[in-house]
């Protein structure tokens, strides 16, 4: 990958994060929409734009790949590639920390899931 797609993805995950930590106030109408969803609709359309079919992976002192099974981990790591989500390392000291950490492990599964079946359609 070339040093400019490094660096629209870069940019790309730090808008998401903002966006997902930014604690957006909810409304009656926005309440039946699922936020995280939508993020991940919006992610996946813009990393097939990229060609980038790299999954999110933990960044603790286990790296896993939330929304991949453990069988599949290995295959889906050669196969699609992987990039780590800042913030979810397992180091968490304050309630806040944990409530973000949760929000992203929630992205990064239904993300995992929707690229690991397009990456499989690839190769």
């Amino acid at each position: 990958m070339n040093r400019a797609s490094q660096l629209i993805l870069t940019a790309i995950g730090a808008l998401f994060m903002l966006t997902l930590l930014s604690g957006c106030k909810h409304t009656e109408e926005s309440s039946n929409a699922d936020p995280i969803e939508a993020q991940v609709a919006q992610a996946v359309k813009e990393a097939q734009l990229l060609g980038d079919l790299r999954l999110y992976a933990t960044t603790g002192r286990r790296a896993t790949l939330p929304g991949i099974s453990q069988d599949d981990t290995e295959q889906a790591k050669k196969m699609c590639g992987v990039q780590y989500m800042t913030g979810t390392g397992d180091a968490i000291s304050t309630t806040e920390q944990r409530e973000k950490r949760k929000h992203l492990i929630e992205f990064m599964t239904s993300y995992n899931q929707v690229i690991f079946e397009a990456c499989k359609q690839k190769h």
